[in-house]
């Protein structure tokens, strides 16, 4: 069965509905063109505020039964596709980098929250900007879940920085995903190869496709000088570039899901097959502690 995915890019606001809006008619406008199953990029309910530690921020944090949350369940009830809508969510006073799974009915499927949680607290480059999300976003105990759908695609989520990660990919793979998005908020320029790079590694080596959706352009009060580059990308699970969007504006970028394809490529290939996990006991060792972790997390 071949499904067709979209990931849908835009430019964030400091007003909450504006975003919710926005993404509410994008939705639309992909199911309008026969999309099942899109995807937004991160933190879309806000902007990115992590430059920096301002607990007035904290404000943008919502509940899963929030109305953010609620007004996408109407919008997939709706239009009858699935939304991977990510949020800065409010779970008993902590606070997580999520996205929700919303299916066609408008019910949730469930949610992932961002695994790895950066803190670039000192550069030598030259106009770089720290970072500290640790402040914002505790890190998330939920795994990495796998979401089935009701369009015969299994979904797996990493959020922007997750995505340095071969192992959390891997698990996705060990577990079924068909399709792994990943919702981003990336603007430095050099990181920009390194983007697409990632994410065609990703597919390649655990045969699967690769949505990564970012956002584009400034943040309506937003960080100044701050400009994220788009280029949200569809990778086929041999590693084949399906479609790119644009760096300039709001935009909806296409691609066809196809079970069979990844089924075949994993019947070539076999990389889950002739792993050696005997052999790879290093990789799951706590790493030893070169720097403490940055205070202040929330």
């Amino acid at each position: 069965m071949v499904v067709t995915a979209a990931l849908a890019q835009f430019s964030g606001n400091i007003d909450r509905q504006v975003n919710v809006d926005k993404a509410a008619a994008l939705a639309r406008q992909a199911a309008d063109a026969g999309a099942k199953i899109v995807t937004f990029p991160e933190l879309a309910t806000s902007i990115y505020f992590c430059f920096g530690r301002n607990p007035e921020f904290f404000a943008c944090a919502e509940p899963i039964d929030g109305s953010s949350i609620e007004q996408m369940r109407g919008v997939a009830r709706e239009t009858g596709i699935v939304i991977v809508f990510p949020f800065y969510e409010l779970d008993d006073e902590v606070r997580y980098n999520t996205a929700a799974v919303i299916g066609p009915d408008g019910e949730l499927i469930g949610k992932y929250r961002k695994s790895s949680i950066p803190a670039m607290l000192r550069t030598q480059t030259a106009g770089e900007t720290p970072a500290d999300e640790k402040f914002y976003f505790a890190p998330g105990q939920l795994g990495f879940p796998v979401f089935e759908t009701p369009f015969g695609v299994t979904l797996g989520i990493l959020i922007c920085y997750d995505r340095h990660f071969p192992e959390a990919a891997r698990v996705l793979g060990l577990k079924g995903a068909d399709l792994v998005v990943v919702p981003t908020a990336t603007y430095r320029p050099w990181i920009r190869e390194v983007w697409e790079i990632e994410l065609r590694a990703h597919a390649i080596a655990n045969s699967y496709y690769v949505g990564g959706v970012n956002k584009v352009g400034p943040d309506v009060g937003g960080a100044p000088n701050r400009s994220y580059f788009g280029s949200s990308v569809f990778i086929g699970p041999r590693g084949e570039v399906l479609a790119r969007g644009g760096d300039e504006r709001d935009e909806i970028v296409y691609a066809d899901v196809d079970r069979a394809v990844v089924e075949d490529t994993r019947n070539l290939w076999h990389f889950f097959r002739d792993r050696r996990p005997d052999a790879y006991g290093l990789v799951v060792e706590p790493a030893a502690a070169r720097e403490p972790e940055p205070t202040g997390a929330r």
